[in-house]
């Protein structure tokens, strides 16, 4: 347990009423009653990119200031203590949509989970103090674009814009790389009569998002502005810029964005030992 630091058109009429059931809503509950919330890794080592798992707790264990435990579902690594939570749950696919949703169901189903808790991955870090607020304030890219990506990601949006329009829903990008707060009931409302359709490929963040009720304005993300994310895309980023825009609350990096650069980096900026190692 890591202590606290500081205080378009409904296609039919039975879609129309799903949107409206309760079910579909999010359920307000008062994260701050709570004695601590749950922040939620899932991980494949298989696909994971050098220590990107070990700098992310690290930083979470440096920059978290609230209440929280943590648990990894997939792959357990060696150097993991006992103040991580982990859950054992094999790949079931190649397509990291469809092997994280089926994640996240295993998260939903845990009794190490709580109500309302954090999903995040292994390839986030936390760059400054944060408390549930800066996760808990819905962000997006803008609207869902298949034409800026390729491969399962474009053919998982793809699926996700289709089914949205299907439902008469908004088609926004929640997939920010920033955590994310979800809600038990909430999610077990919308499995219980989405989840053959997610089962297949979706952006299961956007599907739940996109469905929340009522829908509230999200802060639209633009890294060369905004004070969230600082996206790694390159092997070798300039370090003016990056350290311009260190004072952002996360930092991410794409597949492409994994290189000695950023190990390096990620080294100098969570040098310290954390109680998630052994």
């Amino acid at each position: 347990m890591k202590e606290e630091k500081q205080e378009g058109v409904i296609a039919t009429e039975e879609m129309a009423a799903k949107i409206a059931d309760s079910s579909f809503n999010i359920v307000q509950t008062d994260v701050l009653r709570a004695t601590h919330t749950s922040v939620v890794i899932p991980y494949c080592k298989e696909f994971a990119q050098g220590k990107e798992l070990l700098y992310a707790l690290r930083s979470w264990d440096k920059n978290c200031c609230f209440p929280a435990d943590f648990v990894v579902i997939g792959d357990k690594e060696e150097w993991f203590s006992d103040e991580i939570h982990f859950i054992e749950c094999p790949r079931v696919s190649d397509n990291p949509s469809v092997d994280t949703y089926h994640k996240l169901k295993v998260a939903l189903e845990s009794d190490l989970v709580t109500d309302d808790f954090i999903w995040t991955n292994d390839d986030i870090y936390v760059l400054q103090p944060i408390d549930l607020s800066h996760i808990q304030l819905p962000k997006v890219l803008g609207p869902l674009d298949t034409s800026k990506y390729k491969g399962f990601y474009r053919e998982n949006m793809q699926r996700t814009i289709d089914f949205l329009k299907q439902l008469g829903a908004s088609c926004q990008n929640y997939g920010t790389h920033t955590p994310v707060m979800f809600n038990k009931a909430s999610w077990l409302g919308m499995i219980a009569k989405l989840d053959e359709q997610i089962t297949q490929g979706m952006l299961y963040t956007s599907i739940y998002f996109n469905l929340q009720q009522p829908q509230v304005t999200a802060v639209t993300l633009d890294w060369r502005k905004d004070p969230f994310l600082l996206p790694v895309v390159s092997q070798n980023p300039s370090t003016e810029v990056v350290k311009s825009l260190l004072p952002k609350m996360f930092l991410n990096n794409a597949r492409s964005g994994y290189s000695p650069w950023l190990e390096s980096f990620l080294d100098k900026e969570f040098p310290a030992k954390c109680l998630f190692e052994q």
